[in-house]
């Protein structure tokens, strides 16, 4: 029997991410509303085959609201997208259909179109959609006391779960930050957004099963926490139970929890619903309700793994030469059949530093492999801190095994420090103000901290560098054609709008991330 292919909406949809991963797990996009036109441009590109920049070809792309007609898609592309929404100009004034398009805007606009148009809600739910995800700033979100008016960040969880009460999927996927489990204070209480969350689903017709994975245990080389919120409609929900006995006891949980909040809202209390940690239940994540964990428990791939075999940035690198390991695995996971044979791959262009940035970088390398706390001695000594003679001992003793990067007059060299006055002479000579920079640890996958690319550099001595735009979607699990748009980097007040290929990267939904939970709602559903 062939395989059903189901139908999914993805708001909040970045680069495109989740689009990919759930398309791997046999999910049809029926709509996208993202935003930011930069991380609309990548997802155009990369889901719909569309390149923006050519008005002839854009079939899929529209923005909800703009400043510009459509005819001046480069200033589209550049727009401020929350100046945009007072914009004269929009694109689904004669739009009848949703299906297979990519919406550019404000996600409340998006809603308060479906909110008023009762026949373009009908015809989506004639065509049975399976699934809503997403992933909304959540942070300071609750449904009690006063959401600061004028951050729309706040009403974002609010318009997410109104738009799945409209639509009636089957489910709703969630995804957010692990910090979305830490309590925030607002009039004097405690409130913990994921669980307000939840309530807010709840509402809206779906009863919450919560978890926080890692992407470690799903084949990304990254160290990724994340929290999950997967909605189950009111009407299936019986049948889900009685499906999973292994499971019923917390899936009563959650449906005490929905009834509670749907007859006794204000009664309801943090005890009142759990989130599962894969980290202390393994057991419960084997495919059936819970994503599958497909590394073994002691092995998760490592930066190196990951972009070793990419490391030589002169190098024009074709897809068609990646023959092994993580990369080859991550193209055919993901591949794509119009490929020319002489693909290069994209996205890989290295950023130029001054002596003083590849001598702190090559620092950062050295002190990563230090041990018994003399790396925090270490960081110590760089930021200026005082250090115990004894300690001052120990750090040279480490220091002296490592080539470390000096400079004169015939330029830059590597050698080993003689004495630590030398260590502490350099470190005078390139100083900076950012204490949050590190070196990639080799044997170990990627931290989660990907958005802003000067935090971290390579961990290889001969690329003295950060990382580019390919090795980041590496750690993410982006295959190799994946295309990223726009501008590469920004700063400033532009950081307050814009979304570069860096940030499109960091804040996605890893591919092989979302097809494992893909896979699993996959087996719910059917």
């Amino acid at each position: 029997m062939a395989r059903k292919k189901l139908n999914h909406i993805e708001l909040f949809a970045g680069c495109g991410g989740m689009s990919l991963g759930m398309e791997k797990a046999g999910f049809n996009l029926y709509f996208a509303n993202e935003l930011s036109p930069m991380a609309g441009e990548t997802f155009a590109y990369n889901i719909f085959n569309e390149e923006l920049r050519n008005n002839e070809t854009i079939n899929h792309t529209f923005w909800i609201k703009s400043q510009f007609p459509k005819k001046e898609i480069k200033n589209r592309l550049k727009e401020n997208p929350f100046e945009a929404s007072t914009g004269n100009y929009s694109d689904l004034m004669d739009l009848n259909t949703l299906k297979d398009k990519l919406l550019i805007g404000d996600v409340n606009q998006l809603l308060n179109i479906l909110e008023t148009n009762a026949e373009l809600v009908q015809n989506i739910r004639s065509s049975e959609i399976d699934l809503i995800s997403g992933g909304p700033p959540c942070q300071s979100f609750s449904l009690a006391g006063k959401r600061k008016k004028n951050d729309v960040k706040n009403t974002l969880p609010l318009s997410f779960a109104r738009v799945t009460g409209l639509i009636r999927p089957k489910f709703v996927l969630l995804e957010n930050v692990k910090g979305i489990t830490s309590p925030f204070t607002e009039n004097g209480e405690k409130y913990y957004a994921w669980f307000e969350v939840c309530k807010a689903f709840a509402l809206e017709g779906f009863v919450p099963v919560c978890m926080m994975l890692n992407s470690k245990y799903f084949g990304v080389a990254q160290n990724r926490p994340r929290f999950i919120l997967i909605g189950f409609r009111e009407d299936l929900f019986e049948s889900v139970i009685n499906r999973n006995k292994s499971k019923e006891i917390l899936l009563k949980k959650s449906l005490d929890f929905f009834n509670k909040a749907n007859n006794n809202l204000n009664d309801l209390t943090i005890s009142d619903l759990d989130y599962y940690d894969i980290e202390k239940d393994p057991i419960l994540f084997d495919g059936v309700i819970f994503p599958k964990i497909t590394t073994d428990k002691d092995y998760h791939i490592s930066a190196s793994e990951a972009i070793g075999d990419i490391r030589n940035t002169r190098i024009k690198y074709k897809i068609s030469t990646i023959q092994k390991g993580y990369g080859k695995k991550l193209n055919q996971v993901f591949s794509k059949k119009t490929l020319p044979e002489d693909y290069l791959i994209k996205n890989h262009e290295p950023r130029e530093h001054s002596f003083e940035v590849k001598a702190r970088f090559r620092f950062y390398q050295v002190i990563s492999r230090f041990q018994n706390g003399l790396k925090k001695s270490a960081i110590n000594l760089f930021t200026g801190k005082n250090i115990d003679k004894e300690i001052l001992a120990d750090l040279f003793e480490e220091f002296s095994q490592y080539n470390l990067l000096f400079k004169n007059n015939a330029g830059e060299y590597y050698k080993r420090p003689k004495n630590i006055k030398e260590v502490q002479r350099l470190i005078e000579s390139i100083p900076s103000k950012k204490h949050s920079q590190r070196a990639l640890l080799e044997f170990e996958p990627a931290p989660a901290q990907l958005t802003i690319p000067d935090d971290i550099c390579h961990y290889d001595m001969e690329n003295l560098r950060t990382m580019t735009v390919r090795e980041m979607a590496r750690f993410q699990s982006f295959p190799d054609w994946f295309e990223f748009r726009s501008k590469v980097t920004t700063g400033g007040k532009m950081r307050r709008f814009e979304v570069p290929q860096y940030t499109q990267v960091g804040n996605a939904v890893p591919p092989l991330l979302a097809k494992a939970l893909g896979e699993s709602l996959k087996k719910s559903i059917l």
